[in-house]
Formats: structure tokens, sequence, C-alpha cells
């Protein structure tokens, strides 16, 4: 009982000292799974330091349905001065052999994928970032959600 006890307590404080420090990791649910081209999810940030380098991250989930091995995506970036960037992702789902990539649980595949490595944001305040579908289909099928995750380059220590 008492090395129970004793694993119990362990197991709680390894996890208490697991933190994640992203400023934002959010997923949108694509409306019936089927991406139109008007859908255009948002996700505000707000930057409080320009300093500190930055992984920027695209997360996707898609069914066992997407008909296709890959996916771009229009990554629209609107600065607080409001001058905007556009980066262009291709996110491979599938290999050449068409086995999903990313991690499966049931009929999903979920992967994340780094679209900007040690990036500074020129300035402080409200950043918004807007994901569209950029492929030739209106109504892409098996999408079931996209998001965003962005979180300090190096760990903060407190």
């Amino acid at each position: 009982m008492k090395a129970k006890l004793s694993l119990l307590i362990i197991l709680f404080f390894g996890l208490a000292a697991c933190s994640d420090n992203a400023l934002i990791d959010q997923n949108i649910p694509i409306k019936n799974k089927a991406w139109l081209y008007e859908q255009k999810p948002l996700f505000p940030v707000h930057i409080t330091n320009k300093d500190t380098p930055y992984h920027l991250y695209l997360n996707l989930r898609n069914s066992i349905d997407y008909p296709f091995s890959n996916i771009f995506i229009l990554i629209h970036q609107q600065n607080p001065d409001k001058t905007r960037i556009t980066y262009r992702v291709e996110v491979k789902l599938a290999n050449p052999e068409g086995l999903w990539k990313g991690k499966s649980a049931g009929s999903l595949i979920s992967q994340q994928v780094r679209f900007l490595k040690d990036y500074h944001f020129t300035d402080t305040g409200k950043y918004t970032f807007q994901f569209e579908q950029n492929m030739r289909v209106n109504g892409l099928k098996g999408i079931s959600d996209i998001g965003l995750r962005i979180e300090p380059a190096t760990p903060i220590t407190n």
C-alpha cells in the first residue's frame, strides 16, 4: 500500500512539472467535415514579447475518407499594423504507398506540421491567423479540424 501511495505521489508531481507554455493551441471543427472555400477559420493571438523566437504549427485532422494524399493550405497572417503575410503550406497526408501519416485514432488521422521555425514577430500586439483551403475542390470532404499552435522556440524558465 505504501509503495502504491509513493508511486501516485511521484506520478502527480511528475505530471505537475510538465507544463505547456504554448501561446495558443486551438483547433476549430470544419462544418460537416467538408471544408468550403468560404470557411476560413480565424485564430487571434496576442504577442507580448517580440524578442522571443517561436515555432508555429498547423494542426490538421482528416478522416480516412479524405480523397487525396496531400492538402495545400493558405495561412494569412495579419500583423498589429494591419499588414498581411500569406504562407502556402503543403501537408503530405499519405506516403507514396498510400498509407496515412500522423497519429490515428479510429478513422481520424492527426498531424501537426511546423510551418515557421524560430520565427520573430515584428512587434507586440494582436496578430490574427486565418486558414484557407487551397485545393481545386470546394467542399473538400474528410477534413475534420484545423488548428494553430504557437510555442516559444526555447523553454521559458520561471
